[in-house]
């Protein structure tokens, strides 16, 4: 008596494999790992905007004076904490690289290589001047926008975002101009043109605290 081959034949098996294939496909598709790394890019870099922001408040109400004003050393400094300012934020105005002139830069592929006053101020932790942001040559969606408006108290600090859920809803977010002596922030879609995101200049930025 002749036993029967239970096994798969081969056009058995290329079903399988190609339905597992196609779920695979839809799962990934709909998990959309990039986007998701995206948005908890996103998230980590609104607590930094957060924690700084708050450290420039704390060393303001330490010092009365903003970290861009703290030291004769600095020979182009604002002089009035209702003048506006506007600095990404490895130059050494903003106070976590340090420096002797606000837009003195020293940083290398680790970080700050000279610890500014909210460092050395215990605001912020040291290690918090190795981020990506206050490295050698950080792309556009890790570098951080410190805006102060004329005759406001209050320190805005922005990024570009990463995630399409961000970027898709474009018009919540805010307009930073980049070249006004004022350092002004509006709304995106207050009649510009959609972004195309190619650079800082033509993007929407989450600012941080958020109106």
């Amino acid at each position: 008596m002749r036993l029967k081959n239970k096994g798969f034949t081969l056009i058995e098996l290329l079903v399988v494999i190609s339905l597992i294939g196609i779920l695979a496909i839809a799962v990934l598709s709909a998990i959309n790992p990039i986007e998701q790394l995206n948005k908890g890019r996103d998230a980590g870099r609104r607590a930094d905007s957060a924690q700084i922001a708050k450290a420039i408040d704390r060393y303001y109400a330490s010092n009365e004076k903003f970290p861009w004003n703290n030291s004769s050393a600095f020979t182009d400094y604002i002089s009035s904490a209702d003048a506006a300012f506007k600095s990404t934020g490895e130059k050494a105005g903003v106070g976590i690289c340090g420096g002797t002139t606000i837009a003195a830069i020293n940083q290398d592929e680790d970080g700050c290589t000279l610890d500014g006053v909210l460092i050395s101020g215990f605001e912020l932790k040291s290690q918090f001047g190795k981020r990506k942001a206050f490295r050698t040559g950080p792309i556009k969606e890790d570098v951080f926008y410190i805006v102060k408006e004329l005759d406001d108290p209050s320190v805005s600090v922005c990024f570009v975002p990463s995630s399409n859920a961000k970027r898709t809803d474009w018009d919540t977010l805010k307009d930073v101009d980049l070249t006004a002596e004022t350092g002004s922030i509006s709304q995106c879609g207050g009649g510009i043109t959609e972004p195309t995101w190619e650079d800082a200049a033509n993007s929407c930025m989450v600012c941080i605290p958020e109106e």
